[in-house]
Parts: C-alpha cells; structure tokens; sequence
C-alpha cells in the first residue's frame, strides 16, 4: 500500500488529531472517493482550463467549454481521437476510452492544438495570409501545440511537482494541524 493511501490507521490518526468522529472522517473520506474518481477523465485540465478562461476572456462568453467524451469502447477506431467545434460556444472532443494513456494524452493535446491554431494563432497571423478557421487543414501545427502541450506536462511532474510533495503522511497532516492552528488565531 502506498505512503499515501488512506487505511483504518489513518482515518483514525485523522480523527484524532482533529478532534472529529472517526465515522464522520471515514465518511468524508468515502464522499472525496467519489468526487476524485472523476479525475482521471481530467486530462490536461490544466491547459484546457487556461484555454476555457482565455476563449470565454476573448468571446464575451462566460459559459464557453471544453469537453472530453469517450467513443462507444466497441469502436474500431483505437488511436485516434476527433474534435468538433461550436465557435464561442464549446469545443468538444472524442477518444477511445481502452486508448493507452500516454497517447491519449499527446490525442487530447493534438485535438487542443486545432482550438488553439483557430482562436490563438489567428490573432498573431501577419504575414497577409487567409485566417484559421473551422475549415482550415490544421495538420501538423496541432502536432506542434499538442508537444509543447506535453512537454509542458512533463516538465511539472518531473521537475516542480515533486517540490510540492510531502514527504510523508503525518507531515501532510502536520502542515494542516499548523494551518488550523493559525486560522484558530
């Protein structure tokens, strides 16, 4: 079992330290299990989320998405995915769900890059050429966008997420014992 994967002994080190219920941690525990579940369908939440609030920024539209959806998983077609785009409205994006993960992830930063190239790109054209748009081959810049995309990925987790990293359990728990104790101030 891993350092960080919540048992009966850290529920109850939990409940103890905080003063609350072991059956109410062990409930809140069960309610965040079900939330978190849904993290592995947030692939690159991170640059879809800049993208959301820069498109809802450039259209007035506050309500603009970016959507990921699995394919039928008795598709044939296994390692590639595919894209439709509303203009100010919502963008949306289709995979395989037995697709390997690390190639889903460069699809889902592929399918990234043809937003990117009709909303983005197109404001800093100046060559006099036709603009992007829904119409427009994209291929292979959405290539390029989708490695920068993953590069970018790579980098945090190898070089600056392990900084963020407690180096155990009881120090996670300590650094939220020492939060509550300045809020409690």
């Amino acid at each position: 079992m891993s350092e960080f994967s919540v048992d009966d002994e850290k529920i109850t080190y939990i409940s103890e330290q905080f003063q609350v219920d072991k059956s109410q941690v062990g409930l809140i525990h069960k309610l965040f299990s079900r939330v978190i579940d849904g993290v592995k369908n947030q692939y690159l939440a991170h640059v879809v989320r800049c993208m959301e609030s820069y498109i809802r920024k450039k259209t007035g539209n506050p309500m603009f998405q970016i959507n990921t959806f699995p394919l039928d998983p008795a598709s044939p077609v296994l390692n590639v995915g595919c894209a439709q785009y509303y203009p100010e409205r919502y963008f949306s994006i289709f995979f395989h769900p037995r697709m390997d993960e690390r190639q889903l992830r460069a699809c889902l930063a592929h399918e990234l890059g043809h937003l990117f190239i009709i909303e983005l790109l197109n404001e800093e054209k100046f060559d006099g050429s036709e603009p992007f748009d829904k119409t427009t081959l994209t291929e292979p810049i959405s290539s390029i966008f989708g490695i920068f995309t993953i590069m970018d990925k790579n980098h945090f987790y190898k070089e600056t997420a392990s900084n963020f990293n407690h180096h155990s359990w009881e120090a996670l728990i300590q650094t939220f014992i020492h939060l509550q104790e300045k809020t409690a101030n």
